[in-house]
């Protein structure tokens, strides 16, 4: 399918989440596809059918959605969407500016977000990204204070993370120096962009945020905005990958890593 076929179907998932319950496959063509300017017909039911991902559970009585039968994450699994902020692209030579994380597990929700002392000033391009100044960062903690009190929230956790070799390559080496090995389960977002939407030529944040209809996005290049944007395309990539097989993340993740 080609990205405007996967925000076509973003939007039939949400007509479906706003009303509540499954509709017919032609109710759901005539209020999400159909459009009084188009010669009425059967294209609106065709164009409906090539639409249908996994995430929409197809019944012969009407269309709905797996997310109405099963939950992301799992019971009884917790999962992490984690962001940071940095000086720059290198792990060696830049700082940490800004951690946020969100924990869900068993339906409760927990957002963690901290901005992080680099000890070194925030580089003018930086600043203007992401609005981070030094004034915003002089009183914060230093990284290792911060990531001992991230340290609970991680704990039998799947990290869910937009580019994770980035990420990761500035916290594991910093954990480290506090002792502490961080090797959760990890989806990457790009590797399940690469098996749920095939069609999509880019990647990162942006256009998936594109593909999946989300409007622009609050906060971008923040660490929580970035979270949150990242939670809601990951949510729908678990659908479409799950496709009606109730799996918990750490197990797709590895069946995609494979």
């Amino acid at each position: 399918m080609s990205p405007t076929h996967y925000r076509l179907s973003t939007r039939l998932a949400r007509h479906l989440r706003s009303t509540g319950s499954q509709l017919s496959e032609h109710t759901l063509a005539l209020q999400v596809l159909a459009s009084p300017g188009l010669p009425k017909g059967a294209w609106a039911n065709d164009l409906l059918r090539e639409l249908l991902d996994g995430r929409f559970e197809r019944r012969e009585d009407g269309i709905g959605l797996w997310e109405w039968k099963y939950t992301f994450p799992a019971r009884g699994e917790a999962v992490v969407v984690l962001d940071v902020e940095t000086t720059g692209l290198s792990p060696e030579h830049n700082e940490i500016i800004e951690l946020a994380m969100v924990r869900l597990e068993n339906g409760e929700r927990t957002v963690f977000e901290r901005l992080v002392n680099p000890g070194v000033p925030v580089p003018p391009f930086i600043s203007r990204l992401t609005g981070i100044r030094n004034e915003h960062v002089r009183g914060a903690a230093d990284i290792y204070t911060v990531l001992r009190e991230a340290l609970p929230l991680l704990e039998d956790a799947t990290l869910i993370i937009q580019n994770a070799g980035f990420d990761l390559g500035f916290l594991q080496p910093r954990f480290k120096r506090l002792g502490y090995r961080l090797d959760n389960p990890v989806v990457d977002t790009i590797h399940w962009a690469r098996k749920a939407l095939p069609g999509l030529s880019k990647r990162g944040l942006d256009s998936l945020a594109w593909a999946f209809d989300l409007g622009p996005i609050n906060g971008r290049h923040r660490a929580l905005g970035d979270v949150e944007t990242t939670l809601q395309v990951a949510h729908e990539m678990y659908y479409m990958l799950t496709a009606g097989r109730p799996t918990s993340t750490s197990q797709v993740a590895a069946a995609r890593a494979s």
